[in-house]
């Protein structure tokens, strides 16, 4: 049978003991488990992930521990032998031996042929023998000792939280912590501080930052966060959740950390243990705000302009006004057509400028714009100075320029002389079929029509000769002729309206006839240049077909190759419609350029890519020769290929005729009129050198000595000018300006070199006169709220730097006078050579009045004889001075003259060189003998250094000389 689980004495027993133990055992196990967690922690707070899961091993340990201590126990005492043996075991071992023997005969084996009841009577007899005292004495021993070794961990818990006291809370926060972030925020900073400098360039003061405020500050500002640890020995740091800037000593007791600040971020304080951060539960939420990009506004755009519209597009005026919010370094003009691409400086700022407005007058007949086929872009840009993200560019939106075909502009001028050829014709005609009437009201009728006639001429011609063709005008030495021409028939037409006679209409039909076959004349031959210009042009065109069609033989360029082959036909099928308005070989080499784009679209059309190429190579080769292909006498032998035949080709230009003959003398009036201006310019340097050949060693060095002194004058004058602009229009811009000429009339002085002191000088005072200007204007327009001072250190430069002028001006007459007397004999050499000069320009004027000179260009020849036999006259009489400027004031008619004869043609034909016609006269080529090396090179450009020079390129010129030197 079996006994029961827990007899009454033992049961007693067993509550005896526990009263005991119970509670130090209690005491000791709560004890070693804080010390276990307080241990965890610690261990985890290392904050690597070996530390962290050796941390949750310690609190697994622990826990296990606790319930195998509770399982085990509740096993101890559910079984009575186990019950004897831990409450008397330790105390009577005989007499807990004695009990756990009685107890096992109550065991179904034990039991066999014996008595159950004595068993019982015998495990009670037993039980009762075990001294409950000596149990209760025990387990009070056990209880002191569970309650020193409780208080022992307590206390070794209590010195480990004593010497890290915030090092368990931190272990937590780490053990619990995910993706390396503690979850449970702390304050590490006490009165946190942060000072934010602005980048440098925004010349900014630096400002106070509010901690845990929102704010908005700019890009590239310098955060300083400043403050005093809460709890020493951690690793602080300022991060972003990105990037992180470590905290360090500033050797006061405070903690230091600096952000240069790139985009928006939220700043927190962070402590780092190992891989795990725990955060301020506060964050700085800072804003950056970059630098914008400049404000560009260009005045009509966007807008479209198409330069063979009826309206006058040959200058195109380009108004910006560029703002930033910091400065401006930058503007440019910026044209772009397809992959080309050409930038033009149109200011250039100091970075301080926030604000700049200017224009820029763009041409029709620009290089840029008569090489582009596509349609152009202008757009101004604008750079800022930002130095932290670098320098941006801010674009305004653009004006379209929408190109002629090739050919158009030259087609329209061709068809404006057609209609001034016919009204000219009907004018002759009618004159032809009309005499003078012998009735008095008849012949008022006549001379009223002859003067309208005249009128209508004059104005059609003006018109015609004014007016852009989409960009090319009338080369102004044809228009100087046709001026010419016009001005005889008036002039007849003005005597026959004084004496009204057979005669004098004869006249006028003579004077007209001329200007018809004039410019009939120039029709064919200008139409004959222009074609043979296009066609020119058009073989490059033709060449980039070909290049399209190579490319669109490689898979990978097809698309590529294809539309540059597109956007070539357009340009040859629009330049062959304007060839064939362009006169008879217009036509023949319009028709040959449409012949080939049919070969062209044909082999494309067929896949042929290769016979493209081919195709497009021919077009190129007899473009490249613009002849006809069946022409008449007196041309060059043709270069037609098989489709246009053979023969050789002329032109109606190159016949023989009056209007030719006019046209070639006054090519030659003109040319002699460029040699002649040629020459005296060089006589005038010749009469410089002499000049500046005659001053001894002896004056300029005693110059040169007390010129020194003077030019420290100079400097101390200039000092308190500003030496960098504000802006083109600013008086410190004017003001900088002064500054540098003074400075070059200071180095010119220490040189000895009285005429560039003296330019110099007149140049910085001019420059003064601007910036005082400008200063009055920025003075009311800041409704005089300034103090006027920069007005007044303006007026005390310009009066100390006049004082030095005086000085040298002074000193120059003297050295001119001395220099003068001693190259006199020299002198009236140049006086001999200048009136043989004067005599040719008197030669050139009565050349030009027979061959219908404008009459700008023969006054300013009349008045460029007079000036050089002046200064002949006074080279001979050794007043060099006089003679000098007179020579300068003819050279000055002179260039007049070339002018008015249109030299500097410019704009009036197609093409970057213009149409200034090619010199034929006969060039000299040097001997052998004549060669002159390297050291005589060198020896001509030191003497030419030492020589006075003026003018405001003197100094890029000296810089250049001495370039080339080195």
């Amino acid at each position: 049978m079996t006994p029961p689980l827990l007899p009454e004495p033992l049961r007693a027993l067993r509550d005896a003991w526990l009263a005991a133990v119970r509670a130090p055992r209690r005491r000791a196990m709560i004890a070693a488990a804080c010390l276990a967690i307080t241990v965890a922690m610690l261990v985890a707070r290392v904050g690597t992930t070996r530390g962290r899961l050796g941390a949750a091993a310690i609190l697994a340990a622990c826990a296990a521990v606790g319930i195998a201590l509770r399982f085990f126990e509740r096993r101890v005492f559910q079984d009575p032998a186990r019950t004897i043996e831990r409450v008397a075991g330790r105390v009577e071992p005989e007499l807990a031996a004695r009990a756990i023997r009685a107890l096992s005969l109550l065991r179904p084996e034990a039991a066999r042929g014996a008595s159950e009841e004595l068993a019982r009577l015998h495990l009670e007899k037993t039980l009762a023998a075990l001294p409950r005292e000596g149990v209760t004495r025990g387990a009070t021993r056990l209880g002191f000792f569970l309650g020193a070794l409780a208080l022992g961990f307590a206390a070794t818990n209590i010195a480990a939280c004593a010497s890290n006291p915030w090092g368990v809370v931190e272990g937590f926060d780490i053990l619990i912590a995910r993706g390396g972030v503690a979850p449970l925020g702390m304050a590490w900073l006490s009165e946190p501080q942060i000072r934010a400098r602005p980048p440098d360039y925004l010349h900014q003061d630096e400002r106070r930052v509010h901690p845990y405020e929102d704010v908005e500050l700019p890009r590239g500002t310098l955060l300083t966060v400043r403050g005093t640890p809460v709890h020493s020995g951690r690793r602080l740091l300022l991060t972003d959740g990105t990037a992180e800037v470590p905290f360090v000593d500033d050797g006061t007791g405070q903690v230091v950390a600096r952000w240069p600040l790139a985009e928006s971020v939220k700043l927190r304080v962070v402590a780092r243990f190992g891989q795990t951060v725990i955060p301020e539960s506060q964050e700085t939420a800072i804003e950056s705000i970059p630098d914008r990009a400049p404000t560009v506004v260009l005045e009509g755009a966007p807008k479209r302009i198409v330069l063979a519209g009826e309206e006058d597009a040959s200058e195109i005026p380009i108004h910006y006004e560029a703002t930033d919010d910091h400065g401006l370094r930058e503007v440019h003009l910026v044209m772009r057509a397809a992959a080309r691409e050409e930038r033009r400086v149109l200011a250039r700022l100091d970075g301080e400028t926030k604000s700049d407005r200017g224009g820029y007058n763009l041409r029709a007949s620009d290089p840029f714009i008569k090489k582009s086929h596509a349609p152009i872009e202008i757009r101004v840009e604008a750079k800022d100075n930002d130095p932290i993200t670098g320098p941006k560019w801010g674009a305004s939106e653009a004006i379209t320029i929408v190109p002629p075909d090739v050919g158009e502009p030259e087609a329209r001028r061709l068809a404006a002389f057609l209609r001034l050829r016919d009204a000219l014709v009907d004018a002759l005609a009618w004159r032809l079929g009309h005499a003078v009437p012998t009735d008095p009201k008849e012949r008022r009728e006549f001379l009223d029509k002859e003067a309208r006639l005249d009128d209508d001429g004059n104005e059609l011609l003006d018109t015609t000769l004014a007016t852009s063709y989409a960009g090319v005008r009338v080369s102004g030495r044809l228009a100087a002729m046709l001026r010419g021409r016009m001005r005889k028939v008036k002039e007849a037409v003005a005597n026959q309206a004084r004496s009204p006679s057979t005669a004098a209409h004869a006249a006028v039909v003579k004077a007209t006839e001329r200007i018809v076959l004039v410019v009939d004349a120039m029709i064919q031959g200008q139409g004959l240049k222009d074609t043979r210009d296009v066609a020119k042009e058009l073989a490059d065109v033709a060449d980039d077909l070909a290049v399209g069609g190579t490319l669109a033989q490689k898979p990978q360029e097809k698309k590529r190759g294809e539309q540059r082959m597109d956007a070539a036909v357009m340009v040859l099928e629009g330049g062959g419609r304007s060839m064939r308005r362009l006169g008879s070989l217009g036509r023949d080499l319009g028709e040959i350029v449409e012949m080939d784009l049919l070969r062209v679209a044909r082999a494309r059309g067929n896949g042929d890519l290769s016979h493209t190429v081919l195709a497009a190579h021919d077009l190129a080769a007899r473009l490249r020769q613009p002849d006809p292909s069946f022409g008449a006498r007196g041309g060059r032998p043709s270069h037609a290929g098989g489709e246009s035949g053979g023969g050789r080709g002329a032109s109606g230009a190159d016949q023989d005729g009056e209007g030719s003959d006019v046209d070639q003398a006054f090519n030659e009036a003109a040319q002699d009129l460029e040699r002649l201006a040629a020459e005296h310019a060089g006589h005038v340097g010749k009469v410089e050198q002499a000049l500046a050949g005659g001053s001894s060693d002896e004056d300029l060095k005693a110059l040169s000595e007390e010129a020194k002194k003077h030019a420290q004058k100079v400097r101390d004058a200039a000092r308190p000018l500003p030496t960098v602009g504000g802006g083109s229009d600013s008086w410190t811009s004017k003001g900088a300006a002064a500054r540098e000429h003074a400075e070059q009339m200071a180095r010119a002085l220490e040189q000895g070199n009285a005429a560039d002191a003296v330019q110099s000088g007149r140049n910085a005072t001019a420059a003064l006169e601007e910036a005082k200007r400008a200063a009055a204007r920025e003075r009311w327009g800041r409704f005089g709220t300034e103090s006027g001072a920069s007005e007044k250190t303006i007026d005390e430069a310009k009066k100390n730097l006049e004082a030095e002028l005086k000085w040298a001006e002074e000193k120059l007459d003297e050295l001119r006078k001395k220099a003068a007397q001693r190259a006199g004999p020299e002198l009236r050499e140049h006086g001999d050579t200048e009136g043989k000069l004067a005599e040719r320009a008197r030669e050139i004027g009565k050349k030009g009045r027979d061959q219908e000179m404008p009459q700008s260009a023969l006054e300013a020849l009349r008045g460029a004889e007079e000036a050089a036999r002046e200064a002949a006259n006074a080279l001979k009489q050794g007043d060099a001075e006089r003679g000098l400027q007179r020579q300068r004031e003819a050279q000055q008619k002179l260039e007049q003259a070339r002018e008015a004869l249109g030299e500097g043609e410019g704009e009036g034909e197609r093409g970057d060189d213009g149409d200034r016609a090619l010199s034929q006269d006969h060039t000299e080529i040097p001997k052998a003998d004549a060669h002159k090396g390297p050291e005589e090179f060198r020896k001509r450009v030191i003497k030419g250094l030492g020589q006075p020079s003026g003018g405001r390129l003197k100094d890029a010129v000296k810089r250049y000389a001495e370039g080339l030197l080195r």
